[in-house]
């Protein structure tokens, strides 16, 4: 008795071997044969529906481009490997935007402040362009890189000569140290 297409283990390395030949046909075959059971392996993952589809279209076109690669048995464990591999960097890509989002939201508040210092708004606002004063030269020159030329902390520690560790515990320290003189300053006016 012979066992159906579905189930024979040699039959995606046959049909992988006809594509590679240039059978177009033999990987719609293949698509057929795993984008649903690839598909549900995503769903369990995804965090988010659109990435379902995504990752599974972006699966199938690495599979195709590399099939070379796969030489037996069924492609299926193959494919949710390349298939985890493509979500994990979409979600290290997703983390790394909302960092940078938040970083530009923290930028955004900075040149307010900064701005706002050349016209005094509130207290705040002189407190924060009087402590900025009080900085050391190259403190200033940080956070002027940070803030106002853009520069991730890598790119500071390549223009400082720093290292990227140091540029970031330099940046918490002003940070932390500008907070605290604002609010030993808010404390002197309401005292």
């Amino acid at each position: 008795m012979q066992t159906p297409p579905d189930s024979d283990p040699t039959a995606d390395a046959k049909l992988a071997r006809q594509v590679e030949q240039g059978n177009d046909l033999a990987f719609r075959t293949l698509m057929e044969r795993h984008l649903q059971p690839l598909r549900s392996f995503l769903a369990l993952r995804a965090p988010v529906p659109d990435l379902i589809d995504e990752v599974a279209h972006d699966a199938f076109v690495f599979a195709y481009q590399n099939l070379g690669d796969f030489t037996h048995g069924s492609m299926q464990p193959w494919l949710r490997s390349i298939a985890h591999n493509l979500l994990r960097d979409r979600l290290k890509a997703y983390a790394r935007e909302t960092v940078k989002h938040a970083r530009y939201s923290e930028m955004v508040r900075w040149e307010m402040a900064l701005e706002s210092a050349d016209k005094p708004v509130s207290a705040e606002s002189d407190h924060l362009a009087n402590c900025i004063e009080k900085l050391r030269h190259h403190q200033r020159t940080i956070l002027d890189l940070r803030y106002e030329a853009q520069l991730s902390s890598e790119e500071i520690a390549q223009r400082t000569g720093r290292s990227t560790l140091a540029v970031r515990t330099l940046l918490m320290r002003v940070r932390q140290q500008l907070r605290q003189c604002i609010e030993s300053q808010l404390q002197q006016t309401t005292a």
